[in-house]
């Protein structure tokens, strides 16, 4: 591919000129550079080189010029792909602004399909773009296949992951380059440092562990050891099934920048399933590593750094695609980017190449993107260098899914049953069933105590027991219809409560159970999966200052009818059957066998359907090629991004006027508040589902100020013990 350097300019829409053949020359370089990362530099050179090509027409030049009519000018080059059999760039190039079409558009879509765009240009009803062959000169049949392997059920999904890979790659470029244009100059970077020097920060922090003092202290150590020397093995899936206090913050890094330095990798990513966990160990992180070393991603986080708007900045752009050695970022941000068709969403991908990848509390992939993000996580160790890690103290069982992509799953700890025995910190009891009088009256009788229900509205109503039975101070609430600003003061609240060793009851919702650091003689939960049974126990003697016998958890059934969302339901029963037809007794729930015989009935009752229930991986895995005279493949892109939701879009956020967010509110309601600003606001914003929402409008408490959000105006309706009031009769949302 040569390029002649003769220019052809256009004008954009703020008067400043750029050359177009030099942007597609500057894009094709950086896209090939992108793509090298995993052996498809020809493909993104190519990508690169031809995705304005249909800027070349007369009409786009009447559009800048002239501000004539809008000319779709990226269905050009895909075109000139498409009629050579290059499918999989013709979709990058087609979809390099409105993001990745649909083959054929189905409900999901509302666009023109990309084999419609190619049918009309195979009929040349675009415009004419051919002016591009006196400036440019393609010569598609030197392009170097990538070395893409695949099983024969993986093919296609393979193809489909490759061609969102190589899109990252041209629209990152895309942006970054039109960006330095429009700015007359590059962003400034994160000024980070090398793998090899923060892996010697943390091994100098670590050492300073050695040798232990304490029997927990030794466990520990003993995790520390283990994933040093499991760092030095192949890339591939591993896992670390490790307890609730084993250290696995310290421990899950020294694996991964280990063994990124001993395979030349580039970063380490590490997912999270809660904000609140992602501050916590970012914060761990950045003290160790430095601070531009850590990007924290995710939409609470304020990049004003309360005034330092230059560092602000740097790390505001390095969230867009990942350019920092350490990534921490919820589970959410992983797996939808993955498998997003949106450019913006996609502009990081190119970046997870050749990174270790840490899933922290690996068994909260939701059950119905189950198949799918596996799908991903392997697509990313077999064709793109990547290391994942499975974490957590209650291991799902996913060996057979990685299996299935021909990965064995290999475990970093050596001896997972002698490191559970030695850090066992409690007992569990089962009560049977209580009403929440009775609940009620158990936990007045504790000088301190937790309580963990499964739904907002019995929290509210045990809690407003507990303070009837005893005196008020030292009874907290805790669930999500207090925004996270009130959580966060609240938890600051019993925290200190419990070091003083004063009274303290909390009654909570799921919210608490992982990566809250908490330390209770006593957890009452109320009969869930068995993984949450066992991150309930995590907030029980959690430093091991009392014998693990008189730290005692109590599982019991709720009397009280309370609706609850279909899959807290399905995994309760699921424990019920684990506990009462196997030889798991409620004293062993917490064991590895325990843990595995759940997760393995759980899976096997979802059958296929359930483990893709919005059938993601079977789209990008079963589709065709098109009827008719092009035979193009038929990737349903959008309708499987559209339906990769791990969080539920059907409820609406409440923001509560609180001091200090004045500003904020008052340009959100003329219109102009910032994304800062709007990320700000999400700390305290309170999500409700429908009914709710009626009942808050009927009673004149909301002002609407944009779709799906809304300002509380009646301040009764917000308390500062539990938060918004609803009115709810129905208690139908759970909130996590």
């Amino acid at each position: 591919m040569d390029l002649d350097r003769g220019y052809v300019s256009h004008v954009s829409d703020d008067g400043r000129v750029e050359y177009l053949v030099d942007h597609l020359a500057e894009v094709s370089d950086m896209s090939a550079r992108f793509a090298q990362e995993f052996g498809a530099q020809s493909w993104g050179r190519v990508i690169g080189l031809l995705h304005d090509v249909g800027k070349f027409s007369n009409e786009f030049q009447d559009r800048i010029l002239r501000n004539g009519p809008k000319v779709d000018h990226s269905t050009a080059g895909a075109w000139l792909l498409a009629r050579s059999g290059k499918d999989l760039l013709a979709y990058c190039v087609a979809g390099h602004h409105g993001g990745l079409p649909d083959g054929t558009p189905g409900f999901d879509s509302r666009r023109s399909g990309f084999i419609e765009r190619m049918s009309k240009a195979q009929r040349n009803s675009i415009p004419d773009f051919s002016a591009y062959e006196k400036e440019i000169d393609v010569d598609l049949a030197i392009l170097e296949n990538p070395k893409i392997t695949a099983t024969i059920d993986s093919a296609r999904f393979t193809f489909s992951f490759l061609t969102r890979m190589l899109f990252s790659c041209l629209v990152d470029s895309d942006y970054l380059c039109t960006e330095r244009f429009m700015n007359g100059f590059s962003r400034e970077p994160l000024y980070y440092d090398a793998i090899t020097c923060l892996n010697e920060r943390l091994e100098a922090k670590i050492n300073s562990f050695f040798p232990p003092k304490t029997a927990i202290n030794a466990a520990r150590c003993g995790v520390l050891d283990d994933c040093l020397r499991a760092s030095r093995l192949e890339r591939g899936v591993y896992s670390i099934t490790a307890p609730t206090g084993s250290g696995k913050t310290y421990a899950l890094m020294r694996f991964a920048l280990n063994h990124a330095e001993t395979h030349g990798m580039r970063r380490v990513i590490c997912a999270e399933p809660y904000t609140s966990i992602i501050e916590q160990n970012a914060d761990v992180y950045r003290d160790v590593l430095g601070f531009e070393n850590v990007l924290e991603h995710h939409g609470n986080f304020d990049y004003s750094l309360n005034g330092d708007f230059e560092l602000g900045d740097r790390l505001r752009f390095a969230a867009e695609n990942w350019d920092a050695p350490v990534v921490v970022t919820t589970n959410v941000q992983l797996f939808e980017s993955l498998l997003s068709n949106r450019a913006s969403r996609c502009r990081k991908l190119h970046n997870i190449a050749n990174s270790v990848i840490v899933l922290d509390e690996a068994q909260m992939i939701p059950i119905k993107y189950l198949v799918a993000c596996v799908k991903c996580l392997a697509e990313l160790v077999r064709n793109y260098g990547c290391t994942v890690v499975l974490c957590s103290a209650t291991q799902p069982s996913l060996a057979p899914f990685f299996k299935k992509e021909g990965f064995g799953v290999k475990e970093v700890i050596s001896d997972v049953d002698g490191l559970f025995s030695s850090l066992k910190r409690t007992s569990f009891d089962s009560v049977g069933a209580l009403d929440d009088e009775v609940l009620a009256g158990m936990l007045a009788e504790n000088n301190q105590a937790l309580c963990i229900v499964n739904s907002r509205r019995q929290a509210k109503a045990v809690y407003d027991m507990v303070q009837s039975k005893r005196d008020p101070g030292g009874v907290y609430h805790l669930t999500t219809l207090m925004h996270s600003e009130h959580r966060r003061r609240v938890l600051a609240e019993i925290r200190a409560c419990l070091d003083a060793g004063s009274p303290c009851i909390v009654v909570a919702t799921s919210l608490v159970e992982a990566g809250v650091d908490l330390d209770f003689p006593i957890v009452f939960r109320a009969m869930a999966g068995i993984d949450s049974l066992v991150q309930a126990a995590g907030r029980c003697n959690r430093e091991m200052k009392r014998p693990a016998a008189e730290s005692r958890v109590i599982v019991f059934e709720t009397a009280n009818t309370y609706s609850l969302p279909r899959e807290v339901d399905q995994h309760a029963a699921v424990t019920r059957s684990v506990l009462r037809y196997s030889d798991c007794a409620i004293s062993k729930v917490d064991s590895v066998e325990t843990i595995a015989a759940y997760f393995n009935r759980l899976y096997k009752i979802q059958d296929s359907s359930g483990l893709d229930s919005e059938n993601v991986a079977q789209l990008l895995s079963a589709y065709g090629k098109s009827a008719g005279s092009l035979k193009l493949f038929d990737i349903p892109f959008e309708t499987a991004a559209n339906r990769m939701r791990f969080i539920d879009d059907s409820s609406y956020s409440v923001i509560i006027p609180t001091q200090g967010y004045e500003d904020e509110i008052a340009a959100l309601e003329h219109g102009i508040v910032s994304r800062s600003g709007m990320r700000k606001l999400s700390r305290i914003s309170v999500g409700i589902y429908r009914g709710d929402l009626d009942r808050l409008n009927d009673a004149g408490a909301l002002k609407a100020v944009a779709d799906d959000v809304f300002i509380l105006v009646d301040a009764d309706r917000y308390s500062q013990d539990t938060g918004l009031d609803s009115s709810s009769e129905s208690g139908s949302g759970l909130f996590w």
